[in-house]
């Protein structure tokens, strides 16, 4: 978070989650973006879901989580269900904000095996205007979003096809590279 904000980002203050009403064992602290956000997330506790992430970070340096935002978390958990992905039983999170207020959201994850470039998620939003406030979006270099990520595989058309199925996304051959447009 430092860095980030020595780079000109806005970072919000840490904030630990909650899940089904009990700690979770991780807390956050968030970029947020016009577009996307990028979330830097720890594990603090001795749970299950900050034993996934101390797993996830372990394998190697880098960034671990790439998260589809969804109006329907319960839709896409019964779509990757039907598509083979075996989503674990939907997470209902929320964290407490600086000064009051809570942020909730669901999360859609998947067993490792199933996505193994990293933990690849959705995310419903329950209460998206606590956290994309004008405060949250001042960003002094003048980041509004994010363009594009990029996934390393050893394999990239049978990975794209894998992210397709998963993201609902139409896969576009781009010589060696493969994308998946979400514009």
């Amino acid at each position: 978070a430092r860095v980030a904000e020595l780079l000109g980002f806005k970072v919000t203050p840490e904030s630990a989650h909650r899940a089904q009403g009990a700690p979770a064992g991780t807390s956050n602290r968030c970029i947020m973006l016009e577009e996307g956000y990028i979330e830097i997330l720890a594990p603090t506790l001795e749970t299950p879901h900050a034993r996934r992430v101390r797993e996830r970070m372990a394998r190697y340096d880098g960034v671990h989580l790439a998260c589809f935002g969804s109006p329907q978390a319960e839709a896409e958990h019964r779509r990757l269900a039907e598509h083979g992905f075996e989503p674990e039983p939907l997470v209902s999170l929320e964290r407490t904000l600086e000064g009051g207020g809570k942020v909730r959201f669901k999360v859609v994850y998947v067993p490792p095996a199933k996505m193994p470039e990293g933990r690849v998620q959705y995310v419903e939003q329950l209460t998206p205007e606590a956290i994309w406030t004008p405060a949250n979006l001042a960003h002094a270099n003048g980041v509004t979003g994010l363009k594009a990520i990029y996934v390393v595989a050893d394999d990239p058309a049978e990975t794209a096809a894998r992210w397709s199925r998963f993201s609902g996304l139409l896969p576009i051959p781009e010589g060696a590279l493969v994308r998946l447009d979400c514009s």
